[in-house]
């Protein structure tokens, strides 16, 4: 199999290449994807921190927008800078 054939398989759904009949690579089409978030999205680092800040605030609770404001000094009665912000 050369490079280009799993490629343009991958335009169709993940491809899994094996090696000893074990799962080695995956190749996927990242069309329209920028390196960052294609690199973030399969970085175990990057998961475990994600799930430790969710864990954090289901457990402990989180900080308002205003709240936020106040703490970093910043004006709370600027546009944007409510609830929804």
């Amino acid at each position: 199999m050369t490079v280009p054939e799993p490629v343009r398989l991958a335009e169709g759904g993940a491809v899994i290449l094996t090696r000893d009949g074990q799962p080695f690579v995956s190749v996927r089409d990242v069309n329209g994807s920028d390196w960052e978030s294609t690199s973030l999205a399969h970085d175990p680092k990057f998961a475990a921190l994600i799930r430790k800040s969710r864990d954090s605030h289901q457990e402990e609770g989180g900080i308002g927008m205003e709240a936020l404001r106040r703490e970093l000094g910043l004006e709370t009665d600027q546009p944007g800078a409510g609830p929804d912000a």
